[in-house]
């Protein structure tokens, strides 16, 4: 029971350690981010962001760790990670 119980504290603080370290976005002028979730044990994130022009429609996309940018149709998001 030990084993399983110091594996189970181990992958709990091995993902507190991976959500406290999110990238450093850098969003296009077109866009506002209104959410970063963690998603797993690894380095992804699910960004959710709003168009300017179209404040009621919620879009996202996740990204990993070594991911350093995206383009979308006219828009350029930058991902800087620590």
């Amino acid at each position: 029971m030990g084993f399983w119980k110091d594996l189970f504290v181990g992958a709990v603080a091995y993902k507190a350690l991976k959500q406290s370290n999110p990238p450093t976005i850098v969003p296009p002028p077109t866009c506002t981010i209104v959410g970063m979730k963690h998603l797993g044990l690894g380095s992804k994130w699910k960004i959710t962001y709003i168009k300017k022009d179209s404040p009621n429609s919620k879009r996202n996309f996740t990204i990993s760790k070594g991911t350093s940018g995206l383009t979308s149709g006219t828009d350029r998001w930058k991902f800087h990670w620590n």
